[in-house]
């Protein structure tokens, strides 16, 4: 294979390399251990609100896709971000507020009892 590229193409690896985040797979636990939804999850320094929705599991970044403020579960029915009042849906991350923003997410797979996330490798 030619190791070479021509001026003006980008490489797969370079691609896989820089422009795609790494996902690393993380268990969370026993899904029985979730007595209620959302659930404030911590995976390293990220954090994030477990939700089970109509389509499953997802983890929703706490990290408001407006201006990064930090998004809060203040017990009513949407989550809030403290730095501009934004409100996002409970049940899948949708911004009440600006239907064109929504809260990341990332998936949750139930394994052998397990809750499995793929979220980034930060």
């Amino acid at each position: 294979m030619d190791s070479q590229n021509r001026r003006g193409t980008v490489s797969l690896r370079q691609i896989n390399g820089s422009a795609r985040s790494k996902k690393i797979r993380v268990d969370l636990g026993e899904e029985s251990s979730f007595a209620g939804f959302p659930a404030a999850v911590k995976v390293g320094d990220a954090s994030y609100f477990l939700v089970r929705g109509e389509d499953g599991y997802k983890l929703l970044s706490t990290l408001c896709p407006h201006q990064g403020g930090e998004v809060m579960d203040e017990g009513d029915d949407e989550f809030v971000c403290d730095g501009h009042g934004w409100q996002y849906a409970k049940t899948d991350g949708t911004c009440i507020n600006q239907p064109d923003f929504r809260m990341k997410a990332f998936l949750v797979t139930v394994n052998e009892n397990r809750l499995i996330a793929l979220v980034p490798d930060e």
